[in-house]
């Protein structure tokens, strides 16, 4: 019986470890949507219609996004037991943000402090429970970080918000993801 009961926790450890594995590959994805929103940010401050241009942009990388997921799924022979999990919690954060966005803004229920606060906060949960799922303490710092940020941009004073944002938005995503990119070539060039 104690052997079995070993077999089985080592079981569980291995499936952790593979799916910490190949969510480690998602790296494209939070690099894809943190450029993404520093070019809408970029383009919104020196043209027209700034809430179109974050439309078209965060569309676009949803799009992206959605045939990145297609062609992932088709290519991998089977899906990690985290997947599911995972692909919840992302989605939910999409259509969260995406409300308080393209409702929430438009409609002054928030400002630029309170929507930095909510984005940074759901970004710390997404990360923070992914980290969790995974057992993967760079993902639970990952949303740590971004709850200190949602923290800096509650009491922190007005002039701080846009830097914050585009500093999180820079080091939270594009590096984080960069780096998740980086150590993919290198696990693959290794195997």
């Amino acid at each position: 019986m104690d052997q079995e009961l070993l077999q089985r926790i080592d079981l569980i450890e291995q499936m952790v470890l593979q799916a910490r594995h190949t969510t480690q590959y998602w790296g494209w994805c939070f690099a894809l949507w943190g450029t993404g929103q520093l070019v809408a940010l970029g383009l919104s401050i020196v043209l027209p219609s700034p809430m179109l241009i974050w439309a078209i942009a965060m569309t676009a990388c949803g799009i992206a996004t959605g045939i990145m997921i297609r062609r992932k799924r088709a290519t991998e022979e089977k899906e990690s037991l985290a997947f599911r999990p995972l692909l919840a919690i992302w989605c939910g954060f999409g259509i969260s943000i995406s409300l308080l966005s393209f409702l929430g803004q438009p409609s002054g229920a928030l400002t630029m402090r309170s929507f930095c606060a909510a984005f940074f906060v759901l970004m710390g949960f997404a990360n923070f429970s992914s980290g969790m799922i995974l057992r993967w303490p760079l993902q639970i710092a990952a949303g740590t970080s971004w709850w200190m940020a949602a923290i800096l941009v509650m009491f922190g004073p007005e002039k701080i918000i846009a830097w914050t944002f585009i500093a999180m938005i820079f080091l939270g995503e594009v590096v984080f993801g960069l780096y998740l990119m980086l150590r993919e070539h290198v696990d693959r060039r290794h195997a």
